[in-house]
C-alpha cells in the first residue's frame, strides 16, 4: 500500500511538473504543490500490521462465543 502511494504520487508530481513547464499558471502551480504534498505525506504512511488473532476473556459463569465471521449458534454446551 505504501509503495503504491509513493509511486502514484511520484507519477502525479511528474505530470504536474510537466504541466507547469508547458503552461505556467496558477492552477498548474497549485497542482504541482499538491503533488509535492502528496509525495511527502506518502512517506509517513504506517505499514499495515496483521492482526495477531482473537482474544476474549469471559467470567466463570458466562459463555463466550467468538467467530472470525458469521456465527450461527443452535446449541451451546457448557462444560
Amino acid at each position: 500500500m505504501r509503495l503504491a502511494a509513493i509511486l502514484a504520487s511520484s507519477f502525479a508530481l511528474l505530470l504536474a511538473v510537466a504541466w507547469l513547464i508547458n503552461s505556467p499558471a496558477y492552477d498548474s502551480a497549485v497542482a504541482c504543490a499538491a503533488a509535492v504534498a502528496a509525495l511527502l505525506s506518502s512517506f509517513f504512511l504506517k505499514r499495515e500490521k496483521k492482526p495477531e488473532g482473537q482474544a476474549q476473556q469471559v467470567s466463570g459463569s458466562s459463555i463466550g462465543i467468538q467467530a472470525g465471521r458469521d456465527a450461527n449458534i443452535r446449541e451451546i454446551k457448557k462444560d
